[in-house]
């Protein structure tokens, strides 16, 4: 049987697909274990009640000899008959914790329309600078999709402020991607104002993929507008996290 992983909690989609609790994740790794073991204690039960009450063909045997024999033969039964409840157990419980609900398609959907709004214009296809700059628009892409998922009210607008100068950041971003092409389209090595269009860009980088994933984090602690005051802090830590290219392009 193949082995069941559960959504990394690196990967912000994994994070906003993540549903259900320990016990949903343990069934569906082993569901036809879990229901064998469960259905094997309640057989010692059984057993139990049949040493008590043995009937005719225990009459003549100890107590403890028809609660021995009782496990012999229940415990078997049981771990079968519970093994073929917990298959179709675990493949359901496999299934849902990866179904997207309607609120996550919308989310998805949105994010794609985001994504057309990001194109490479102007830039190399595969090269340098537009490898560089793809990997800032996914992860505001991904920014949208997380917000997408969020309730509306006072946490949701926030985020979606912070996404509106996360997308400011990454035109800011194509920019410096342009310029960069520009100035070496080619080159192996950088020096000069290439070299510092690259510098600005890799930080950026790490600043989006950064920005995103801190919030998908506050998105699953985020219910509801109460939680909003809760996570009123790390809301703010957000928008200070994320990238900064215009302001440094003023310097």
């Amino acid at each position: 049987m193949d082995r069941y992983t559960p959504p990394a909690l690196g990967d912000w989609r994994a994070r906003m697909a993540l549903r259900g609790g320990p016990v949903t994740h343990m069934i569906a790794r082993a569901g036809w274990l879990v229901f064998a073991v469960l259905c094997a204690v309640v057989m010692v039960g059984v057993a139990a009640l049949y040493a008590a009450n043995p009937g005719e063909h225990g009459a003549d045997n100890s107590t403890s000899a028809n609660f021995v024999g009782g496990l012999v033969i229940f415990i078997p039964i049981g771990a079968a008959i519970g093994s073929l409840l917990g298959l179709p157990a675990q493949f359901a419980a496999r299934s849902w914790p990866r179904t997207p609900t309607d609120l996550e398609r919308r989310a998805a959907r949105a994010a794609q329309e985001h994504a057309t709004r990001y194109a490479t214009t102007g830039l190399r296809p595969s090269g340098r600078w537009a490898r560089a700059y793809e990997r800032c628009a996914t992860s505001v892409t991904a920014y949208h999709a997380v917000v997408g998922t969020v309730r509306e009210g006072a946490g949701r607008d926030w985020f979606t402020g912070i996404g509106e100068t996360l997308d400011l950041e990454l035109a800011e971003a194509l920019r410096l991607a342009r310029l960069g092409e520009s100035l070496a389209p080619e080159a192996t090595e950088l020096d000069g104002a290439a070299l510092e269009c690259a510098d600005l860009l890799r930080a950026a980088e790490t600043s989006f993929a950064e920005t995103t994933e801190r919030a998908a984090s506050i998105a699953l602690d985020l219910r509801d507008d109460a939680d909003f005051v809760r996570v009123g802090a790390q809301l703010e830590m957000l928008a200070a996290q994320a990238p900064h290219l215009r302001a440094e392009g003023r310097d």
